[in-house]
């Protein structure tokens, strides 16, 4: 996809320093090269750059092929939000799976409104999601 401001690219090729600047920009702890590479084997990276080729936002699907697939981390830069970035990354990611039968996200409380108007709910058919954070996790 491409504007006249900003492009966005399916299957990035997003370096470890790329991946942490972005979650510096919402504060998330930045992560262990080794496990940045882990996540970007096993997923699938979108990113929006700027015309110029700056980084203004990122998300990454985690898809089985088949049935489901997940969204998650998806951030864009404080500087450019309510720009129309976050909504074509989401857009991105959900055209690669749009014959899924479930398509999941985590959200942060801010982006809970962002999420549903994309369709989102909170609860499919009775079933509720549920986490198991590991002790020796991080907690982000």
């Amino acid at each position: 996809m491409r504007t006249d401001t900003f492009s966005v690219e399916a299957d990035a090729a997003l370096t470890t320093d790329e991946v942490n600047a972005a979650y510096g920009w919402v504060e998330w702890p930045q992560r262990e090269p080794w496990r940045l590479d882990a996540i970007s084997a096993s997923c699938i990276w979108f990113a929006a750059r700027a015309i110029d080729g700056e980084l203004l936002g990122v998300v990454r699907l985690l898809d089985d092929g088949g049935l489901h697939a997940s969204i998650w981390d998806l951030i864009v830069h404080p500087a450019h939000q309510r720009r129309g970035i976050g909504s074509a990354l989401a857009q991105s990611a959900l055209a690669r799976c749009e014959d899924r039968r479930l398509v999941a996200v985590v959200s942060t409380p801010a982006a809970v409104a962002f999420f549903q108007a994309l369709g989102f709910a909170n609860g499919s058919h009775g079933h509720t999601a549920m986490y198991l954070r590991p002790p020796s996790g991080d907690h982000h």
